[in-house]
Order: C-alpha cells, then structure tokens, then sequence
C-alpha cells in the first residue's frame, strides 16, 4: 500500500489507526522507519525526497504528513496546486520502499482520490452518535479488557457514552480512572459510572426537560433554579434545552399524524432514557401547529436575551411555566 488517507477530527482515534496501520505495514515489511512532518510548515519537495530516499538499512519507511489538507492547498500559479499537482505526478510512479500517510481533519475532493483508491487506502474515522455507538460500545468494552485490564457491563459503558461522548481520549481517560476503581480484573458497573464520571453541562441541562414533560409548574421552577444558580447552567443552554424539546414535540407530533408508527419516530427524533414515553403521549395530545407556535414564542423570548433585554432569570422562569402549563393542559385532556 503506497499511500493512505486517513480523515477525522479525533485526534486519539487518529493516533490508534495509525498506530493499527504501522503495526500492519510492521508484519509485511519488518521494521519500518517512521518521518513526521507538519503540513503547515513542510515543503513538498521534503516530503517527496524523504520519499524517494534509501534508508539507512534498506527498510520499508512510512512518511507521514498532518494537516495534509492545508497541506496540499498551498496554491501555484497555473490552476489547482502546486503541492497537489506534485503529489499527483509521485502517485503516478509511488517508490515501493515507502508509504505515504497523509492525517487530516477534512479533505478536499480532487483528482487525486482517483489515484488513491487504486494505489492505497482512503478512510474516514470520524463518528456519528446517531449511527456509531454500537461502535463506541464494542470499542469501549475491548479497550477496558486490552489496555486497562478490566471489563465493564453493557449498561455502564452506554451511560459513560451518553455523559462523555464520542471523544476517545477522554473515554479512554475515564476508563483508566474506573479500571484503576475495580482493581486488575474487576468490573466497572453502572454505578461505578454514576459514582466517578461527572455529569456533563449538557446532561445537567437537558434536566429542565424532563421536570418540564412532568408538566409540573413547580417541579420545573425548581429544577430551572437548581440548575442555574446551584449548578451554574448559563442561562443560553437551559434555553437552547428548552427550544429543544419544543421541536422535538412539534416534529413527533407531525410524524404521528403522519402515519409514522412510534419506532421509527424514536429512532428519527432521538427519543431515548426515561421521558421518551412521556414524550410521544404529550406529542399525540397537541397538535403540531400548537407546538409550532410554542415554539416561536419561545425563540422571540430567546432573541430577547440574547439581545439584553429584560431579565434572564425571569424570562426563562416565565417560558419554562409556560411550557409546563401547556402540557399540564393538554395532560388533562
């Protein structure tokens, strides 16, 4: 394999398919050399010598080039780019001592592409919550076995994807803290999770919208206070919770009257944890145009903070009783 492209924004995972990759490039060719250079600094004509030169024992060398999309958009004067066109004619005729690594966070779409399919590999490690925690879930219970010496239940490991995301380094950070917890061998349970690994800024929010689909006016104001003066939940956030859960209502009510059977609605909108249920029955019980018009009401209040007027304290506390009452009503119904 002459060259591969590697694309996605994290960085830990970045690091371990390149680490995959060496290991594999390893069991075809022995020991490998290994050249890093910036792509904000380096120039092509480095990079493409490295290339083209003997190692000092005759090895198979790999050359590795990040931020390789702004590295090859250094700019000529004919058309395209320089660097582009240069790495294009390299591609042509690739050395077979060597392979060439380009990291990046995002890629440009060229020529080039063509060339690297034939010749090598293109792949995209970045992932979606919505399609790739089956992924995150495997990922987190061999990493917990190989690098941290412990397991973790299923239950534990989809509540510390929900608190942290799909940011590896700082899940392999929390696994390391709970394996250490256990002790060689043991295994991390839900608990152990709800114990040591904090509470995101996110989750803390997303609190107002269950206390809100009580349609509780009083458990609401409760939690919106809680969350703003104990927790310190910028007042933005609570908000952007709050016309959350307006669009999800209108949009669950849409499809329902649409036909769409309750299965899909959940996996389309997302609908997970304890309020889902509740949820789709205060959906089913508005009409879409009610929730639409919530919700516009509720964004002209959002515009008037974010523009200064009035108080933050009052105007959240006079939308979230006025959400809680609309499904305290419609409840009644």
């Amino acid at each position: 394999m002459r060259v591969v492209v590697l694309r996605g924004k994290d960085a830990f995972l970045v690091q371990e398919y390149t680490r995959r990759f060496i290991t594999t490039i390893e069991e075809a060719h022995g020991t490998v050399e290994r050249f890093e250079f910036d792509g904000d600094t380096v120039q092509p004509a480095e990079v493409l010598d490295e290339l083209r030169s003997y190692g000092l024992l005759q090895e198979h060398k790999i050359v590795i080039v990040d931020h390789a999309d702004r590295f090859l958009a250094s700019q000529g004067s004919s058309g395209g780019t320089a660097t582009r066109r240069l790495l294009e004619r390299y591609l042509e005729a690739p050395v077979e001592s060597a392979t060439l690594l380009l990291r990046a966070e995002t890629w440009k779409a060229g020529k080039i592409d063509k060339r690297i399919a034939e010749i090598g590999l293109m792949h995209k490690i970045d992932l979606d919550e919505r399609t790739d925690l089956p992924f995150a879930m495997k990922w987190c219970a061999g990493r917990t076995k190989k690098a941290h010496v412990a397991s973790i239940e299923d239950d534990a490991a989809a509540l510390l994807l929900k608190r942290i995301g799909l940011d590896f380094a700082r899940l392999d950070s929390e696994l390391a803290k709970l394996a250490a917890l256990v002790g060689e061998n043991g295994v991390i349970t839900r608990q152990h999770v709800i114990e040591m690994t904090g509470i995101s800024r996110e989750e803390q929010a997303w609190a107002i919208q269950d206390a809100v689909l009580s349609g509780k006016a009083e458990r609401a104001i409760r939690t919106l206070r809680e969350l703003h003066e104990v927790s310190r939940q910028p007042a933005e956030l609570i908000l952007w919770s709050l016309v959350d859960l307006l669009r999800k209502l209108h949009a669950t009510s849409a499809m329902l009257r649409a036909g769409h059977d309750s299965g899909d609605i959940v996996r389309k909108q997302r609908l997970f944890g304890s309020s889902r249920d509740r949820l789709l029955q205060v959906a089913r019980a508005g009409e879409p145009a009610k929730w639409s018009s919530l919700l516009r009401e509720t964004l002209r209040r959002q515009h008037g903070i974010r523009s200064g007027y009035g108080r933050n304290e009052r105007t959240l506390e006079g939308i979230t009783v006025r959400i809680a009452d609309t499904l305290n009503t419609l409840a009644m119904r």
